[in-house]
């Protein structure tokens, strides 16, 4: 059974809060100095000034007003091993470590800034029921391999709340290994490798209302035993490789009502060995592919899937939706109709559902592709052929209008034959205006009926190939009249 984050944090405000009896400390100089004599409980307000390294040993409150923590070489900045210890207020820079913690429990660390530290900005290790919150934990694990803005190994039932994360070499947050019943909410995590990098057995996490965004990999990272967290309402955009990649990690994860959007190759990504995931409500749009799926087991549906050059590649079986009537997923190039209802689509009236499924591949379909916002990237707005039927020799000037998001590339019509060759016959169209035209020559095409197919790319790779409309083209001397036709209007 998942374990409730929050109540945790409930608990957790109640036993961070200062003793009544607390003595409040002023410091202004050697802070380990007036630690070492501070009684449990104690309050020490550290005045402005460059501090040394610190190591915290009982339970007591740190305040930075203006106060910078330094270490260098190996050290950590602040090395926390006392369990109800609270740290807010300070600057912690240069250390192999910010702030670390230590098989503890109870602690708050809150309003502090932890950049420029060789690893970790901010750690916990065997540490539970702590709280990490408004920190700014950037521009840390920049030399050597580059590690962590926030890391958590072995550590359970913490709450990492509104945090920035930017910039750090490798990884925003990350937990590894064991880390289970973590509440990661409210955060910003920009700019790193990965946003958020869960690794090897970490469980019955919660990432909620995150943003994750211009990461060089992906903004959300879930590799090896991850099972049973909820990633649910975060914005997930701009990541180079991917929003969302789960590799090695079956059972029960659930992707829920995300903001999945330009990211470069993939919207999700759900590798081998990731069977049995829900995938449910979610925005995905501008990806290469939307989602891919190379596992098995999965259930996707109430997704809005717009303007991915791929919609969904599923290289496994999965599910594709729901039972009736609560239907699959909405994909903006569905070109299906809506007169039919019912769980067989042969009812009459309109429910809201395709009547045809949309294919993703020969095995994979949606049975009931939900019907809303459906937009071509590529669509033919007013098209002409003139005429309909000439002798050989003869021209045929074809215009087409197009209305397209992304710069389209060359534009051809193909005049093809009944077996669907094209014998020669083709035009190469130029833009004039907002309007393509071109002229078919048909000196050297035989006598008979052709098909003018419209092919056109966009930048993003999306293509169109659509029937312009038939040609007729009969001997010279047949005496076959030649009327002058526009074709013109909606497609």
């Amino acid at each position: 059974m998942r374990t409730a984050p929050y109540l945790y944090y409930i608990a957790l405000v109640v036993l961070l809060l200062p003793c009544a009896g607390a003595t409040t400390v002023q410091v202004s100089s050697n802070l380990q100095a007036a630690i070492d004599a501070t009684a449990p409980g104690d309050v020490l307000q550290v005045g402005p000034g460059v501090y040394d390294k610190i190591e915290i040993t009982k339970s007591l409150s740190l305040i930075g007003n203006g106060a910078t923590i330094r270490a260098g070489g190996m050290d950590a900045c602040v090395k926390v091993l006392a369990d109800k210890v609270n740290i807010s207020g300070f600057l912690v820079r240069d250390g192999f470590y910010g702030i670390s913690l230590e098989n503890v429990t109870n602690c708050k660390i809150s309003d502090n800034t932890v950049i420029r530290c060789t690893q970790p900005g901010i750690m916990l290790k065997f540490s539970d029921d702590n709280v990490v919150e408004r920190n700014n934990a950037s521009f840390n694990g920049l030399g050597g391999e580059g590690w962590y803005g926030i890391y958590l190994t072995n550590s359970n039932r913490n709450l990492i709340m509104d945090n920035a994360a930017i910039g750090n070499g490798a990884y925003g947050i990350n937990l590894f290994p064991s880390c289970n019943n973590n509440t990661i909410k409210g955060n910003v995590l920009e700019r790193n490798m990965y946003g958020l990098y869960m690794f090897r057995d970490c469980t019955n996490n919660l990432i909620e209302s995150n943003i994750m965004a211009r990461n060089t990999n992906s903004g959300v990272d879930m590799r090896f035993g991850s099972q049973d967290n909820i990633i649910v309402n975060n914005t997930i955009t701009n990541n180079v490789v991917a929003g969302i990649t789960l590799m090695e990690s079956s059972g029960q994860n659930t992707i829920k009502n995300n903001v999945i959007s330009g990211n470069s190759r993939y919207g999700i990504q759900i590798q081998s060995g990731s069977d049995s995931n829900t995938v449910i409500g979610n925005n995905i749009s501008n990806s290469q592919t939307g989602i891919f799926l190379d596992s098995s087991g999965s259930l996707l549906y109430g997704n809005r899937m717009a303007d991915n050059v791929i919609q969904a590649d599923d290289r496994g079986s999965n599910t594709w939706n729901a039972a009736y009537p609560t239907g699959g997923n909405m994909w903006s190039d569905y070109l299906g109709q809506d007169k039919m209802s019912g769980p067989g689509q042969d009812a009459h009236g309109s429910d809201r559902i395709g009547d045809e499924p949309y294919k993703i591949n020969a095995q994979s379909a949606d049975k009931y592709p939900l019907i809303g916002n459906q937009v071509q990237p590529i669509k033919i707005i007013e098209k002409s052929i003139d005429p309909l039927s000439t002798t050989v020799g003869n021209n045929v000037a074809v215009k087409v209008k197009l209305k397209s998001k992304y710069d389209l590339g060359s534009v051809v019509v193909h005049a093809m034959d009944s077996k669907g060759v094209a014998p020669g016959g083709y035009v190469s169209m130029a833009l004039s205006g907002d309007v393509y035209t071109g002229t078919l020559a048909t000196a050297l095409m035989d006598p008979g009926k052709y098909d003018l197919e419209l092919s056109v790319g966009d930048a993003r790779g999306n293509e169109l190939k659509e029937s312009l409309g038939e040609i007729e083209v009969v001997p010279r001397g047949a005496g076959t009249f030649s009327p002058s036709s526009s074709n013109g209007g909606q497609s």
